[in-house]
């Protein structure tokens, strides 16, 4: 699971859950590709973990 930042609203096809713009959630990277292909790519930030060096 990768973390996205939500930078537009939308509703998940499958779940039914809404999507908040700001809020932070985890998706697995084939869900992303999925929300990309039937949104496209401005829904959804990456957010890069500050751990890894």
């Amino acid at each position: 699971m990768v973390k996205f930042l939500i930078k537009k609203d939308f509703k998940d096809v499958h779940t039914g859950q809404v999507y908040k713009k700001g809020e932070e959630q985890e998706f697995t990277v084939k869900r992303v590709d999925e929300i990309e292909q039937n949104l496209d790519g401005s829904f959804l930030v990456r957010k890069e973990d500050k751990k890894k060096k």
